[in-house]
């Protein structure tokens, strides 16, 4: 086969998967993975079953794919916007600023990107309180548990002698702020009576990791003592 040939089908079968992910995004977001089918994708992304099958296997098999694609590269600058202030910061251990602007702002440069993203995301992320549990589970040992994992050990640096589970608790909680505000985020100028904007990613930004920074430094603190 040519190899003018091969390029063109792998560039077709790339259109076909990103529509086809695209697709699993729009139902995903709007009606669960409950209401992600094989049928309804092949038919939003103008493509068909078999080729569905073909490329991911099974529905699935799909939306992970899809999460995939939105989640590993956000993780991926977690990581790397830790392991730079690890570099800055030499011996020294992180503060919790440090930590939680690893964890928040590869999410606010993503909806910064435009309000569809913004609005994409938000959806994504208000399904992590109405997914049943066991696709949740799934999901965080997937994609969230090596992270968890190297945000806990960062946070143990900074608080040797903090007892694991109060970190793991505050952790929580701070995960929890995060998602929600994300989550009801579009809410912010109707609740605020048009006081707040919600474009302003880089006020969200700054006023979150403020807060969950302050939130769990407090809550530490607290049961130290």
């Amino acid at each position: 086969m040519p190899a003018t040939t091969q390029t063109s089908l792998r560039s077709d079968s790339a259109k076909t998967k990103n529509r086809l992910l695209n697709a699993t995004e729009r139902l995903f977001a709007s009606h669960g993975f409950a209401g992600v089918t094989m049928r309804g994708v092949a038919d939003r992304s103008h493509t068909n079953i078999a080729s569905a099958h073909y490329h991911y296997g099974s529905k699935e098999g799909m939306v992970m794919a899809m999460l995939k694609r939105r989640i590993e590269p956000i993780n991926a600058n977690r990581l790397k916007y830790l392991g730079d202030s690890r570099s800055l910061a030499g011996n020294r251990p992180l503060r919790p600023r440090e930590i939680f602007r690893a964890l928040i702002l590869p999410v606010c440069h993503e909806i910064a990107k435009s309000s569809a993203t913004r609005e994409n995301l938000a959806q994504l992320v208000a399904r992590s309180f109405t997914e049943p549990a066991r696709f949740i589970q799934k999901m965080h040992q997937r994609f969230f548990r090596e992270l968890s994992e190297n945000f806990i050990g960062e946070l143990q640096r900074t608080y040797p002698k903090a007892d694991k589970k109060d970190l793991y608790w505050n952790l929580h909680l701070v995960i929890s702020s995060m998602l929600g505000t994300f989550a009801q985020h579009r809410r912010l100028n109707d609740f605020s009576k048009g006081l707040c904007d919600e474009n302003d990613v880089e006020d969200l930004s700054r006023r979150l990791i403020d807060f969950v920074s302050t939130g769990f430094e407090a809550g530490i603190n607290s049961y130290s003592k």
